[in-house]
């Protein structure tokens, strides 16, 4: 009876070879927990990039993982923390520039028993510095994504 296969894990063998390649280097300019935290940093960072690149592999439906592979997951991973914050920025800027959009729209359709309708002035400017406000952040959002 055979026992069953266990599966090839390549993040486990890079992270082998990072580790080989970081035994080598002087730690003198870190003290030793530091030391470690670099060496689970360095981990962390490999486990990922091999993990994205197999994505990216399977996304294309691809026998083996090109070198392409490997540096557009490189981007990714590097990129991705600073598009998690334009991403909100974008998130909480619709929310404005909708609120002002909301706003407005209540102004414009409110009927009184007036001919014509009064807003305070504080109300205007609110309503409108929420809309710039909210198409500005937007607007960086795009741009940077």
């Amino acid at each position: 009876m055979s026992s069953p296969m266990i599966p090839h894990d390549p993040a486990s063998d890079a992270v082998q070879v990072a580790f080989s390649q970081l035994s080598h280097l002087e730690p003198s300019p870190f003290s030793p927990k530091a030391f470690e935290a670099l060496k689970e940093k360095v981990a962390d960072y490999v486990r990922n990039l091999v993990a994205e690149s197999m994505k990216m592999a399977k996304r294309h439906d691809a026998d083996t993982i090109s070198p392409m592979y490997v540096e557009d997951a490189n981007r990714l991973l590097i990129s991705s923390a600073g598009r998690r914050w334009f991403r909100h920025l974008g998130t909480v800027g619709g929310v404005l520039l909708g609120a002002a959009l909301s706003n407005l729209l209540a102004m414009t359709t409110t009927t009184t028993t007036t001919t014509t309708a009064q807003y305070s002035k504080a109300a205007i400017l609110v309503t409108t510095g929420l809309g710039i406000l909210g198409a500005f952040m937007v607007a960086i959002h795009i741009a940077k994504d």
